[in-house]
């Protein structure tokens, strides 16, 4: 387990990698994290997200230099930008076409939440507006489905059973702050709702 650290002028979060070995012998990366949030503005905060998203790209690059060029990375957890903004597309290089990754000269990752996009769920809701910006991006190894790589996506879901959302646009409920009265909702669990991926290994 490592821990990259990202200096900006105010506090961010690490990222945290992990390695996981099967019963297998075969290696799982897992790179977790939670960009900088979008308070003061997106675009006046997204700069600090390219920064985090060219800091994630620069260690995947060692990753695969130490590990091989056919490495099974997942990229995973609160991005606090959609699919489609700048720091995920263009900086991290996650896109939306699968044969895209698997025909790149450089590393690029398959973003698995684009399909969630306009279908009336969100990870996070803000006002009116359903964000998917908790997701799971997968490396060419992953992505592939070929046999000659030992992991294959079996599904990917964002988990909104009916007591976790309230209201028109699925709003997850927040358990907030005991501080809080105001806020407090003992029935509550999270502000975002979970993703799921579920993996299946060759044999």
């Amino acid at each position: 387990m490592f821990t990259w650290r990202i200096i900006k002028r105010n506090a961010t979060r690490d990222l945290l990698q992990i390695h996981l070995k099967t019963a297998s012998d075969n290696l799982l990366v897992l790179v977790l994290n939670h960009w900088p949030s979008r308070s003061g503005g997106t675009f006046e905060s997204e700069p600090y997200r390219i920064m985090v998203a060219e800091n994630l790209a620069y260690w995947t690059e060692r990753i695969y230099e130490e590990r091989g060029k056919d490495t099974s990375i997942i990229l995973m957890g609160d991005f606090n930008d959609n699919p489609y903004d700048r720091s995920i597309d263009n900086y991290l290089m996650g896109v939306r076409n699968k044969q895209e990754v698997l025909n790149a000269r450089n590393h690029k990752y398959h973003n698995l939440m684009y399909n969630f996009l306009g279908q009336g769920i969100g990870t996070y809701v803000y006002g009116s507006e359903q964000g998917v910006i908790d997701q799971f991006l997968v490396s060419k190894a992953i992505a592939s489905n070929s046999p000659i790589y030992p992991f294959k996506v079996d599904s990917v879901d964002i988990l909104a059973y009916p007591e976790m959302v309230k209201g028109d646009y699925k709003k997850p409920i927040r358990f907030g702050r005991p501080s809080s009265a105001s806020s407090f909702d003992l029935d509550g669990f999270s502000d975002h709702l979970p993703i799921e991926l579920i993996l299946k290994e060759k044999t």
